[in-house]
């Protein structure tokens, strides 16, 4: 600017045709209001002359000083540029490292840049509560590194929220950091588009048919190197590079294993020896079995290394009908369909629940059919006693089961009692904390369905998990088994959790409540967050949060604990579990819940963008609050938080709050609105809890198991 401005000041009077000896001539002056009336020549021209002095040397005066800044301006830029060319030598720990600088821009980010509360984040909280976040794109990260080095990891992580910062330790040239973080970005994963080999329904099942029965005859041109015994999926393959000719998707790649592959070893050894032996390693495959269905098993299962193999049908026993339509129902396609059932990998589909397994002795001459219960059969209504109270009641009658354990646990442990003609269920496995299925299942609640919709059709961010999984489960390259029967769940569905420190009294009186199925354990779904991984009861553990350290005392006299519940809150956004229900909980472990009383509540304000305030303790400006023993948040309230809690970290001044005290408030500057229920909660740092007045859904607080348990004995007798 100021360039610009110096040099539209000197030629104005150098090239001017107004201009004599570089100033304004009467002439021009007096065009512009420079002369006075009422004034001789001589003395107009007298004052002239003093004026020009005066002006003449004011003049010098700017564009000398404009000249320096122009110099010093024009210096700075030839450094910068000339910079980027130079070793920059930074002393870091007594070494000396040598960076080179690149042309892509930097900038190390200062405080109040969103940039910079990132990186603090992940310098105070995210690499020692969450040090697995990191390895992976920066491998050499440690909680001593310095900020330069977390701006680094965050730029590569995720490239819109950082810029490139200018001297990262680690790295000899930042070319190096952007040529790595690009790289990360543009590389093929997990979550490609998924496959998938078309079934019997399908629109693309008909097409591929048809295409082997009768369009590689008359088009052969359009199947280039395929023949008659090409397989369903090369098929398949062929109509999905050419989407105007049908609506097919990438099939899975496939490769029948040959005597020159290891897992050909593995399967002739599954089929000669291993089923026999361990009948029980191979649930649903038998030595009769194909080889591309013992192959298929062994890639589903990550045994031997085998990949999924391919389908060949033998067309040779079908007789190519004229013209085969979508709706048409040919005798045709069911004699394939019938084929394509015995060599598809049984592990690769989920055509059905009804599959043949051997005896758990290993026994060869006879076969048990499984039959997963359902709605409707004797079998199915023995399973729901069991599991609501069964359980409770009687424990002794299901040994080794919990109250989280699955459908087909409880039907397979009644069908040991022969009186209850229960048949053994389906071999069935929903994927835990931890696993790999796991892992993708959430990354398509939480990421994949919003990213990439036409991958999954016909599911919603509420799907459920099970539903998901079993979605996946077609995808041969995710190694998702068959889930188990997904729960049945009360309206409106209730997911709970509660957070508590590994050391002291929760712990214990945690697992009293997991032992016996109450609290946030009768919820539909539930999570429990602690500062470590800690076994809760089989088949549960702890979700970790970073350690639940002293957090001080909030304006109000509580805990100022918000900072911990911020990440326990994204502990909860990642494990995405939450998502599938109509009401997320937060309670303390300390409370009482009673979740029938719950919905009873919670039910009118189903549906809307709502959390509920629970306690009337004095009246005037902030009440009522929303006290923290028992936190209620719509799934649209919960939708709407996780989209603005950015915000909130940003703008709200929170450090001195609470928990409870800073998602009323974030949640109320995001928008979503407050309802009032004071019979949600008996709280005695409110007004008091009364365990017999047989409406509270909640009671607060019971710091012993003993204590806890006469309470909610008394709520329910």
């Amino acid at each position: 600017a100021i360039l610009v401005q110096a040099l539209q000041l000197i030629p104005s009077c150098r090239f001017s045709p107004f201009c004599v000896g570089g100033f304004e001539t009467p002439m021009r002056a007096a065009e512009t209001g420079f002369l006075e009336s009422g004034t001789s020549d001589d003395e107009q021209l007298t004052r002239e002359s003093s004026v020009i002095g005066s002006t003449r040397r004011r003049y010098h005066r700017q564009i000398w000083a404009l000249a320096v800044s122009a110099v010093f301006i024009a210096a700075a830029v030839l450094l910068q540029i000339l910079g980027r060319g130079l070793l920059v030598r930074k002393e870091m720990r007594g070494a000396g490292t040598v960076y080179l600088a690149t042309t892509e821009t930097c900038h190390t980010a200062v405080e109040g840049e969103p940039c910079f509360a990132d990186v603090d984040w992940a310098m105070k909280v995210g690499i020692t509560g969450h040090p697995d976040w990191y390895e992976g794109e920066c491998p050499g990260l440690k909680p001593t590194s310095d900020f330069e080095e977390f701006q680094a990891c965050v730029y590569k992580i995720n490239m819109t929220t950082c810029p490139l910062p200018c001297n990262p330790a680690g790295f000899t040239a930042l070319q190096d950091l952007v040529d790595q973080t690009h790289k990360a970005h543009t590389k093929t994963d997990i979550h490609e588009e998924p496959c998938h080999i078309a079934k019997k329904g399908e629109d693309c099942y008909s097409s591929v048919i048809n295409a082997m029965l009768q369009g590689i005859d008359e088009h052969p041109g359009q199947f280039p190197g395929l023949t008659k015994e090409s397989s369903f999926e090369e098929f398949q393959a062929v109509l999905h590079n050419n989407p105007g000719t049908s609506s097919c998707p990438r099939p899975c790649n496939c490769h029948t294993a040959d005597e020159t592959d290891e897992c050909f070893k593995h399967v002739v050894w599954a089929r000669d020896i291993g089923i026999r032996g361990h009948p029980d390693w191979y649930h649903g495959i038998r030595s009769e079995s194909t080889f591309e269905d013992i192959q298929a098993y062994l890639h589903k299962h990550e045994k031997g290394h085998c990949p999924l193999p391919c389908t060949v049908l033998d067309l040779s026993k079908v007789e190519a009908p004229e013209v085969v339509t979508d709706d048409q129902d040919s005798e045709v396609e069911e004699q394939v369909e019938e084929e394509l059932a015995k060599q598809l990998a049984k592990g690769a589909n989920t055509s059905g629940r009804h599959y043949e397994h051997e005896h758990e002795d290993g026994g060869d001459s006879d076969n048990e059919t499984c039959d997963t219960a359902v709605k409707g059969q004797t079998c199915y209504d023995d399973v729901m006693y069991a599991m609501q109270k069964g359980i409770h009641e009687h424990a002794d009658w299901y040994p080794g089961l919990t109250p989280a354990s699955t459908f087909e646990d409880f039907q397979a442990a009644i069908h040991k009692r022969p009186e209850k003609r229960c048949p053994a269920p389906c071999h069935c496995h929903t994927a835990r904390q931890g696993e790999t299925c796991s892992a993708r299942v959430k990354w398509v609640l939480r990421e994949g369905l919003e990213a990439h919709p036409s991958w999954y059709k016909g599911f919603t961010v509420r799907s459920r998990f099970e539903d998901v999984q079993s979605r996946l489960h077609e995808d041969a390259k995710t190694k998702c088994q068959a889930p188990c029967a997904p729960r049945v769940w009360g309206s409106p569905s209730i997911f709970c959790f509660s957070v508590f420190r590994s050391q002291g009294y929760e712990l214990d009186l945690v697992k009293a409540q997991v032992d016996k199925g109450v609290g946030i354990f009768s919820c539909d779904e539930f999570r429990v967050l602690s500062d470590e991984t800690l076994p809760v009861s089989k088949g549960i553990e702890t979700l970790k949060i970073p350690p639940c350290e002293s957090v001080g005392v909030s304006k109000d006299g509580t805990a100022a604990n918000t900072l911990i519940f911020m990440q326990a809150w994204f502990v909860i956004w990642h494990d995405a579990t939450w998502r599938a229900h109509d009401w997320v909980i937060k309670a303390d472990p300390d409370a009482v819940v009673l979740v029938d009383r719950l919905r009873t509540h919670l039910k009118p304000h189903t549906g809307k963008n709502v959390f509920m305030k629970n306690c009337m303790k004095y009246t005037g400006p902030g009440w009522p609050m929303m006290f923290g023993s028992l936190e209620a948040f719509t799934h649209e309230a919960m939708e709407t938080y996780f989209k603005g809690e950015k915000r909130c970290r940003n703008e709200l001044q929170w450090q001195a709050w609470g928990e409870d005290l800073y998602m009323g408030n974030c949640l109320t500057m995001l928008g979503a609105s407050s309802e009032f229920d004071g019979g949600l909660i008996g709280d005695n740092v409110c007004k008091g809890a009364n365990c017999g007045d047989g409406t509270t859904a909640v009671y607060h607080p019971f710091k012993s198991a003993e204590s806890w348990f006469q309470c909610h004995d008394q709520a329910t007798r």
